[in-house]
């Protein structure tokens, strides 16, 4: 594993997770059907991404209405 790059801007990246984390911190809504829509991906899709991002540690788990808590900072914690 390990993952290069020194924190740099997930919106000029090509591969959808980078795009997906990016949507989540930006818009701060962390579910499947959300990042279906953004993305213009499937559904399985999106939901293996959701599920990278709570292994990652940027999500947290869905409760009973599918929302996550999204774990990092977001734009909005920024000064």
């Amino acid at each position: 594993g390990g993952s290069g790059g020194g924190g740099g801007n997930f919106e000029d990246s090509d591969d959808p997770y980078d795009q997906a984390v990016a949507v989540v911190l930006r818009d701060g809504k962390a579910s499947t059907s959300y990042i279906q829509r953004r993305l213009g991906i499937g559904y399985n899709r999106a939901a293996s991404i959701i599920e990278k991002m709570e292994k990652e540690g940027i999500v947290g788990p869905a409760n009973h209405a599918g929302k996550r808590e999204i774990l990092v900072p977001t734009e909005d914690d920024k000064f």
